[in-house]
């Protein structure tokens, strides 16, 4: 595998190789951009087929968020508790709470959004009673 940039001891990141993707562990040390160092692969061993990532489309339709019914915790997680979603999703690119690159040792993106979740909620709570008192009688504005 050749590196794809300056990465620290224990960075993991995807690698392809034969139309598969697969978790690459930097070994101890680190390695430098363009260096060229072993890792495991094991041809059809639960890597993902590049060829199944649609191209050009979505792979689910805009009402497939019911297909597995109106329960479905992504579903409500979405509704209600959109920070925790998106910090799951940032969880699973490997991105910190930030959008960026993720580290070994960052604190997980799920887990601080979650935490500020209340404080946005108390946020727009506040702000939306703040501005009741604010529209113009006259108007309704």
């Amino acid at each position: 595998v050749s590196a794809p940039s300056v990465l620290p001891g224990g960075y993991v990141f995807d690698a392809v190789s034969n139309g598969q993707t697969f978790a690459v562990t930097v070994p101890a040390g680190g390695v430098s951009r363009g260096q060229t160092f072993s890792a495991p692969f094991v041809p059809g061993g639960g890597g993902v087929s590049a060829s199944a990532v649609p191209e050009g489309r979505w792979k689910d339709g805009l009402c497939d968020c019911c297909m597995f019914g109106c329960c479905h915790p992504a579903l409500w997680m979405g509704i209600c508790c959109r920070l925790a979603l998106l910090g799951q999703v940032q969880n699973r690119l490997r991105l910190n709470w930030l959008g960026e690159r993720a580290n070994p040792g960052d604190q997980s993106p799920f887990k601080v959004l979650l935490g500020i979740s209340p404080l946005a909620v108390v946020k727009s709570v506040l702000f939306s009673s703040l501005l009741q008192g604010c529209t113009d009688p006259s108007t309704g504005l």
